[in-house]
């Protein structure tokens, strides 16, 4: 899905980069910037930059950085386009037609779903608050510690009993009703009947949200005994598929982004009691397994998971068909499963919170818990050993990262007293293809590569970035951060002719395109930096302006850096053109050796100028 450039651009401007990360990050103005703890790692001294007039962010810990739409996308784990489509919602901006799509086409569609879903869970949760504290619904939240704050903060609801609740709720508000049927809130009557009666009765409802805190869908679980299943989930439509999301995501991202970890539970109650408990870097398949689309959404935040299942059976057979989609994934999984067949909360009313964060510490890597048990019930012997090859081999070939795969084959062969060529044997038999898959998100956490500018920096996405500055010379790079930060030194180096000798690629297309933004819009300087940090990769070679040495410069300081650049620049640029016309002059015909040597003086004279300048 693209938009047009304009259309985004409109998008960014509408923005005020302060007001979007303020929701996420607490800011406290400090000079022309604005601080906080940076959102994208630990720390305890406030390291992360914002900057209104520039419309950019800069840590200067991690060298995460950039502008509106990147926060979003990186924050919220958002594709390029889901953040545009938010960020247009959240300024009331009607999205652009694409070509081929009609007026109301698929994205107005969606956006009224999440409406319709959005009314749903209000009209719910207006439900549960009117209950009576004798209601079995009101005993079951006291019993389970789910407090009126906690109600409030989750948007807990309650579905009535009755037949027609939501559908008359719908029908006052004049919601069309082909809309709450596409989300199976309700269904048309049969049997000769008419009207609409409602799927979800007489249960607790969890609203089920995107990152974007847009309504996806709804989980219920049931109260009259002859009613099943105990949990029913929305049914599939344009916006809600169970095997994509995950329960609680949207307030949980912020944690595990500063965790860099995710803990997976089961279901909604025990992402409840684990939130109740202060342990928030949590999510929640909807009774479902993981499944590889569940996967590819957490690498958006990080490659550690850890799952805390039941102890049951149930709950290891959950966790052994998981191992093989984390591994291809190139996911490092730990595995927790709780004693005595205990839930996470049955777990923390017996044993309390810190337990539970001890027993989470210490939990193993995952493919050593199942290979463990998978031993254990081997009895040792040469048959039980050819059995536990026989399971373990199709899970050894999943792993994306051949690394991983070597140190898990070599641990095994230790347990199981074995040569680490007949565990070899038997994953290369499962088959080439599964065994060679591409390594994605290795160990060495490959989302990160390391800049010549000495920055860690997250890979690009190919919807938004375009110029590559890394390997950019330091000279270089100073120059782009100096003309950045006032306009007055920009106009400095056009003047200079300085970017007609910028020798790196990447950093001649960003010279090129600031001169040709500055010309159209020679207002909109302070847009500059913004508007680059979403075209370019490291997006940090852009925004370090907002970090020392550049923000503590005085206009003397920065005035001599930015000429003492400039002239290293040009100096580099002539030296290279006379290596050039020498080399060419030992090769060339002796007709064309005047011209040429003249060349090579002009070269010479314009060095000792531009030093005699200086």
């Amino acid at each position: 899905m693209k938009f047009p450039q304009d259309f985004i651009d409109r998008v960014r401007e509408s923005a005020n980069v302060v007001d979007i990360i303020g929701q996420y990050v607490q800011l406290r103005r400090t000079g022309g910037n604005h601080q906080g703890l940076c959102p994208f790692h630990n720390e305890k001294t406030p390291s992360f930059s914002v900057s209104e007039d520039k419309q950019v962010y800069h840590c200067f810990g991690c060298k995460e950085s950039g502008n509106v739409i990147s926060f979003i996308q990186k924050y919220q784990g958002l594709t390029f386009p889901e953040t545009i489509e938010y960020l247009a919602a959240r300024a009331g901006m009607a999205l652009p037609t694409v070509e081929g799509e009609e007026k109301s086409g698929p994205r107005d569609s969606k956006e009224s779903l999440y409406r319709v879903n959005a009314l749903a869970a209000q009209f719910f949760h207006e439900e549960l608050k009117k209950l009576p504290a004798s209601h079995e619904v009101s005993q079951y939240l006291v019993k389970r510690g789910l407090t009126a704050e906690i109600v409030d903060t989750y948007k807990l609801g309650y579905a009535p009993n009755g037949w027609t609740g939501l559908a008359d709720f719908f029908t006052a508000k004049k919601i069309p009703i082909t809309l709450a049927e596409e989300l199976g809130l309700i269904k048309l009557r049969t049997g000769g009947k008419t009207g609409h009666y409602d799927l979800f009765r007489h249960r607790l409802m969890f609203p089920i949200f995107s990152p974007a805190r847009q309504g996806l869908g709804f989980g219920g679980r049931v109260f009259n005994p002859e009613d099943q299943p105990k949990y029913l989930n929305s049914p599939d439509s344009a916006v809600f598929h169970k095997g994509k999301v995950f329960y609680g995501l949207e307030t949980s991202v912020k944690y595990i982004r500063t965790e860099d970890e995710i803990i997976i539970v089961e279901g909604y109650m025990d992402w409840l009691a684990l939130a109740k408990a202060g342990i928030m870097n949590i999510a929640a398949t909807l009774g479902t397994a993981l499944t590889q689309d569940h996967v590819k959404m957490i690498k958006r935040y990080t490659n550690k998971v850890l799952l805390l299942f039941d102890g049951d059976n149930a709950g290891r057979a959950a966790a052994k068909r998981s191992l093989p989609i984390l591994l291809s994934e190139g996911i490092l999984a730990r595995g927790l499963f709780l004693p005595d067949q205990l839930d996470p909360d049955e777990f923390l009313q017996e044993r309390g919170v810190e337990e539970l964060k001890k027993s989470i510490s210490a939990a193993p890597d995952l493919f050593e818990l199942i290979a463990h048990e998978l031993w254990m019930e081997s009895k040792s012997s040469p048959t039980g050993k050819v059995q536990l090859l026989d399971q373990i081999a199709p899970i050894l070939a999943r792993a994306a990262d051949p690394r991983i795969r070597s140190l898990y084959i070599d641990n095994l062969a230790n347990t199981m007293d074995v040569a680490v060529s007949l565990i070899e044997q038997s994953v290369n038999s499962v088959g080439a293809e599964s065994v060679n898959r591409p390594a994605q998100n290795q160990v060495s956490d490959s989302r990160y590569r390391k800049s010549d500018i000495g920055v860690k920096t997250a890979s690009a996405s190919p919807s938004t970035v375009t110029i590559d500055l890394r390997g950019i010379a330091r000279v270089e790079a100073e120059i782009l951060n100096v003309i950045l930060t006032k306009e007055v030194y920009l106009k400095t180096a056009l003047a200079s002719g300085v970017f007609d000798q910028i020798r790196h690629p990447g950093a001649q297309a960003v010279f090129k395109r600031i001169a040709e933004v500055y010309r159209l819009m020679p207002n909109k300087f302070d847009t500059l930096s913004a508007l680059l940090a979403g075209e370019v990769h490291p997006s940090e070679a852009v925004t370090r302006h907002l970090s020392d040495p550049y923000r503590t410069l005085t206009d003397e300081a920065a005035v001599k850096l930015l000429q003492d650049c400039i002239k290293r620049v040009k100096e580099n640029s002539l030296k290279i053109k006379s290596k050039e016309l020498v080399s060419n002059l030992r090769g060339s015909n002796p007709s064309d050796s005047a011209e040429q040597l003249e060349q090579i003086m002009n070269v010479h004279k314009d060095r000792r100028s531009l030093n005699r300048d200086s």
